[in-house]
């Protein structure tokens, strides 16, 4: 489908996709609990598997943690704030944050695309 858009346009649907994932970012750092800032810190927007397309994600080394101590497994404490685990209750901030936002983000999206290929074929 890429090879279908003019070039022109790339440039605005992808301005249209920073600011919503912006957006979503913003959110879920807004909603994540506030303990030694590693959860916020690692919530972060990464290049997605097409051209025009990111993907917002949350976790990874810094919120990774034995899941006991004296224990080897481990935990990637983001997926326990964001749905509990037997000992803490959920403290959702990423789903919440997709969700709320999701609608808005795909709206501007479309607008995007559809202003950008309306000025482009009326040249």
């Amino acid at each position: 489908m890429m090879r279908s858009i003019p070039r022109a346009v790339k440039p605005k649907v992808r301005a249209a996709i920073d600011k919503g994932t912006a957006e979503i970012t913003a959110r879920m750092k807004y909603l994540a609990p506030e303990d030694d800032g590693d959860l916020k810190n690692s919530i972060r927007v990464e290049a997605g598997p097409q051209e025009l397309s990111a993907t917002v994600t949350a976790g990874g080394p810094t919120t990774t943690r034995p899941v006991r101590a004296g224990q080897s497994a481990e935990f990637d404490y983001a997926l326990g704030q964001e749905f509990g685990t037997a000992e803490t209750q959920a403290q959702p901030f990423f789903w919440p944050s997709v969700n709320s936002t999701n609608n808005r983000v795909r709206r501007r999206i479309d607008r995007a695309i559809g202003k950008a290929i309306k000025e482009e074929f009326s040249k």
